[in-house]
């Protein structure tokens, strides 16, 4: 008996060892929205026309609060310039667009802090050329800009 006594004992007591570390463990959940988007980098690709050397928009983009102020942090960058002109990304004031529902909807009748990106072609260049930007968000949103210009002749040239 005393033997049945000491294996009953080693069993509960390695019952309890499973048992108190199953407790130990610790789970991290993570709960996003259906809709919500998982890549690391947006990529948006855009085509434009520019006529000779006219200077056009290729790029805006914004971060604002629901006040209308700049919300830091926000950049726009050139990854990659263009082979046949040049792109200036300039800070200056603009009008968005945000659907009634958005807080920011208020913010659409004056303009807001933002940055642009101007393309400008190379005197006498005409064909394709391509450009790539890259804007951060604080929060880490990036996105990738791939900007196909078809740059055409102008009217004098």
């Amino acid at each position: 008996m005393r033997r049945l006594a000491v294996v009953l004992v080693g069993v509960a007591g390695l019952a309890l060892s499973c048992a108190a570390i199953a407790q130990e463990r610790r789970f991290d959940v993570v709960v996003r929205p259906g809709d919500a988007r998982h890549d690391a980098v947006h990529k948006i690709r855009v085509s434009k026309v520019a006529f000779g050397g006219s200077r056009i928009i290729v790029w805006s983009g914004a971060s604002i609060d629901p006040d209308c102020s700049e919300h830091p942090g926000y950049t726009l960058s050139v990854v990659e310039p263009p082979s046949h002109g040049e792109v200036n990304v300039v800070a200056e004031p603009m009008y968005l667009a945000f659907p009634p529902n958005n807080p920011r909807s208020a913010c659409n009748r004056r303009k807001v802090p933002a940055k642009q990106a101007y393309y400008t072609a190379s005197p006498g260049y005409s064909g394709h050329d391509r450009l790539v930007l890259e804007g951060m968000t604080e929060d880490g949103t990036l996105r990738h800009v791939t900007v196909d210009v078809d740059v055409r002749k102008g009217a004098a040239g």
